[in-house]
């Protein structure tokens, strides 16, 4: 691609712009992958932040009880009605995300009280692997979105 020299400053001021307009496009991506990335391990997975099992449920009652609601027995999956699930979201505040339980502390003694019950370690914590990925994941968007700028400011 060949760019004569005079209209160089315009291009860079047309990707500057861009660049500018996007950070808060990249917090929104890095929030949506990072409750993705805890949503998939804690309840499709199974598993603490450690990667440790949940283990089963172990009392007759709860077991009658989620298979009276339709639901599997076999392993804990912290997912009786959904509602927990659906709790943990994407929160944005200005320009900051966080993953939050959505809907009272009643949700957070919920969590706690399963973390205690398993005890194998945190459940709603992001492990240092996770947060890795997430940051590689955004990366690779700031990557794709750059490069796409440069192409449309330097046309």
């Amino acid at each position: 691609m060949s760019i004569p020299i005079s209209h160089l400053p315009a291009s860079l001021d047309r990707l500057i712009k861009k660049i500018e307009k996007e950070p808060k496009d990249w917090i929104l991506y890095a929030g949506v992958a990072a409750e993705e990335i805890i949503q998939s391990r804690i309840f499709n997975e199974g598993k603490t932040t450690g990667g440790q099992s949940f283990g089963g449920y172990k009392t007759e009652s709860w077991k009658k009880k989620r298979r009276k609601k339709g639901r599997q027995t076999t392993k804990k999956d912290l997912q009786m009605t959904g509602d927990f699930r659906k709790s943990i979201k994407k929160v944005t505040r200005n320009d900051r995300v966080t993953i939050e339980f959505v809907g009272g502390d009643i949700l957070t003694k919920i969590a706690n009280g399963q973390e205690w019950q398993i005890g194998r370690g945190s459940i709603f914590e992001f492990s240092k692997a996770e947060l890795k990925e997430v940051f590689t994941r955004v990366e690779k968007e700031i990557k794709r979105d750059i490069r796409r700028m440069v192409k449309e400011s330097f046309k």
